[in-house]
C-alpha cells in the first residue's frame, strides 16, 4: 500500500471518528475551498456550507456512520476513492434501528504539500441486481 493509499484510507477513519463524535473540524480539515456533492440539489458548496451542512447532519440524534473504503485508483493528482457507508440511526422507544447500506465515490486532489482534498463526491443505497 502506498503512503497516499494510507493517507486516503486515513482520510475515511477520520471522517468517521469526527461524524461519531460530533466533530466538524475533524471532517472539515479534508476539504477544500470549494465541494460539489453531487446528490444535492444545489451541489457546488463553499467550505462553510459545506460546514453547515453536517452540523446540520450531525445533530440529529442518533445517527452512527462506518465508511469503509474498498478501492483506491490514484492517477495523478487525482484519486478516486469507492466505499461503503453504513449508517445506523437510532429509532428510539425500544425498536430496532435503521440500518442503510450505502455506497460512495469521492474524487480527491492532491494539493500543495502533498495532501489530498476531498472535491467531488456521492453515495446513494445498495441496489440488488439478479441477471435475468
Amino acid at each position: 500500500m502506498t503512503e497516499d493509499e494510507k493517507f486516503l484510507r486515513n482520510m475515511a477513519h477520520e471522517f468517521d471518528e469526527g461524524f461519531n463524535s460530533g466533530d466538524v473540524d475533524r471532517i472539515m480539515r479534508f476539504y477544500g475551498d470549494t465541494y460539489f456533492d453531487v446528490n444535492l440539489r444545489n451541489p457546488v458548496q463553499t467550505k462553510a456550507e459545506r460546514r453547515e451542512y453536517y452540523a446540520q447532519v450531525m445533530a440529529r440524534p442518533g445517527i452512527h456512520l462506518n465508511v469503509r473504503p474498498d478501492d483506491i485508483l490514484i492517477r495523478g493528482d487525482l484519486a478516486f476513492v469507492r466505499g461503503t457507508i453504513l449508517l445506523t440511526q437510532d429509532a428510539g422507544g425500544g425498536s430496532e434501528p435503521t440500518r442503510i447500506e450505502l455506497r460512495y465515490l469521492e474524487i480527491c486532489e492532491r494539493v500543495q504539500g502533498g495532501t489530498w482534498r476531498v472535491m467531488w463526491g456521492m453515495d446513494g443505497p445498495v441496489q440488488e441486481y439478479v441477471a435475468a
